[in-house]
């Protein structure tokens, strides 16, 4: 899940030095704006064929919480 995920981020963000890791905040680390994190979350939302509550979004700034969120789901 963690690979498919930094994928899809890829598709969004250029790899910063160093690589993604666990760690990787989606604001402060990959500079993304709402727009992108919306959009990435479509494709997550589509990859794994589940939804996301916007409101937990909230919540969630870095890689490895988005997923235990999405493990949580399954």
């Amino acid at each position: 899940m963690y690979e498919k995920i930094c994928e899809i981020l890829l598709n969004y963000v250029e790899e910063p030095e160093g690589g993604l890791t666990p760690e990787t905040k989606f604001v402060d680390d990959l500079a993304m704006t709402s727009l992108d994190i919306m959009t990435m979350i479509g494709d997550v939302e589509d990859e794994f064929d589940i939804e996301i509550e916007t409101a937990k979004l909230r919540e969630i700034y870095t890689i490895s919480e988005l997923v235990a969120y999405l493990s949580s789901l399954k």
